[in-house]
């Protein structure tokens, strides 16, 4: 769970990229609205997109399962290749994206489509949507873990 989002918060992400993916407008625009002076839903499922795919990254690439400087090692040389190039380049867009989306309803479902289209490009869920709602509440079980 990113540092920056509280766990209600993670929770509000992840009820709104089930919204997107369920084409639900109307719980996606009640999500959406927010208080004053808080985060846009944009940038909170941007935000918590970018932290995802980096975990998913680190799973993927073995160097989550790493300790100390074998750990190190492998960051550092990962940091040097395309991979992280491509990865910064990606989450930079997304961060843009979401901050241009602000309040509008239609661009943050938009966003938390391809975040989710993104998570899952890391499994094997696919289209499956008894897959895709176990990854919901996968995400939803590991939000309460790290509160």
């Amino acid at each position: 769970m990113p540092a920056e989002l509280t766990a209600d918060q993670v929770m509000r992400v992840i009820a709104a990229l089930e919204a997107a993916w369920a084409g639900d407008d109307e719980a996606l625009a009640a999500l959406a609205g927010g208080g004053q002076g808080e985060q846009s839903l944009a940038v909170m499922v941007a935000q918590y997109g970018a932290s995802r795919v980096q975990s998913m990254l680190l799973v993927v690439t073995g160097i989550a399962g790493l300790d100390g400087a074998d750990q190190q090692k492998a960051l550092a040389e990962l940091r040097q290749g395309l991979i992280a190039h491509m990865t910064t380049v990606a989450l930079s867009m997304m961060e843009g994206w979401a901050r241009s989306a602000g309040d509008d309803v239609r661009a943050t479902g938009d966003l938390a489509r391809r975040v989710l289209q993104a998570i899952l490009s890391f499994t094997t869920d696919g289209d499956d949507p008894e897959r895709v709602r176990d990854l919901f509440a996968h995400l939803r079980a590991d939000a309460v873990a790290h509160s």
